[in-house]
């Protein structure tokens, strides 16, 4: 199921004498799946039904987007890009790491639709990037064909070409950080009361992406959900319910120093984050020894 959350929280009661307003909105599937196979490679001495069962691993993609309302109509691209700093925005996502689950992080990108602009460009510079890891998806290929006649390998190696031949097409879908627009992505973390360590991952955002792409940007991080099991001081493991976390986010725009003597941040929201409650599930059928 997907949600979302935005901010402001009542965006149809907007005050609408303002002439620009930020937004930002964060959404993705509320209940996944938890992979539990994804570090476990099946031996032949497991068993005939260990390898039936062997899938791929389940990939979600949880969305931002941001953006700048103009209500009355005045402000067009230009005006826009023009009350922002060179380096427009940061978009933070932070994901838990207690409650029996956490992500493994696998792509970040940025979205952009077709034609853009720049079209010719951004289409060159993906095909460049599709075609660099075209190699890796040959190889895992090459590899799942290879293995499928031996014992317990087949089905993790057809796994793995498939989850790297989707990674590799979702490059394609993103904008290549070209010249001029070197949009980037690092890891970050972040404390929260109550649950402790948070896993996170920040955009860069130049300016040049807004004046081109519009006054709206969507970006994305595709994740694996994999449990997320504390150990005991004696060793042995904790088994745990799943329980419904946030995925924290919030994002922070730099206007122009040209209107405002410096690089004046305006976060959203102010002293908060945006919360998308995540309620991952286990696969009773596949996996009924999990959980309490």
């Amino acid at each position: 199921m997907i949600e979302y959350v935005t901010w402001p929280r009542d965006i149809d009661q907007w005050n609408r004498k303002e002439d620009r307003l930020f937004y930002l909105e964060v959404f993705g599937e509320a209940q996944p799946r938890i992979s539990l196979d994804y570090t476990r490679i099946p031996l032949a001495e497991e068993g005939e039904d260990l390898k039936r069962t062997t899938n791929l691993v389940p990939m979600y993609e949880y969305y931002w987007s941001l953006g700048y309302i103009d209500l009355d109509g005045k402000c067009g691209p230009n005006g826009w890009g023009g009350e922002l700093a060179d380096t427009a925005a940061e978009v933070y996502l932070y994901f838990p790491t207690v409650g029996g689950w956490q992500i493994e992080e696998l792509l970040a990108t940025v979205k952009y639709l077709c034609p853009a602009k720049e079209h010719a460009s951004l289409l060159q510079d993906a095909a460049h990037m599709f075609t660099a890891a075209q190699p890796i998806v040959d190889d895992a290929s090459k590899l799942a064909a290879v293995g499928s006649g031996l014992p317990g390998v087949g089905p993790i190696a057809a796994s793995t070409a498939t989850l790297l031949d989707v990674i590799a097409r979702l490059k394609v879908t993103s904008v290549p950080p070209m010249s001029g627009y070197e949009w980037s992505v690092q890891k970050v973390a972040q404390h929260a009361d109550g649950e402790g360590l948070l896993h996170g991952i920040k955009w860069t955002i130049p300016k040049k992406l807004f004046i081109e792409f519009g006054s709206r940007l969507t970006g994305s991080i595709a994740v694996n959900i994999v449990p997320s099991m504390p150990q005991a001081r004696s060793g042995e493991s904790i088994k745990m319910e799943p329980r419904r976390l946030p995925l924290r986010a919030r994002a922070v725009m730099y206007l122009h120093p040209q209107h405002f003597q410096e690089d004046k941040p305006f976060s959203l929201p102010k002293d908060e984050f945006l919360e998308l409650q995540i309620g991952p599930v286990f696969d009773r059928l596949a996996h009924p020894g999990y959980g309490s």
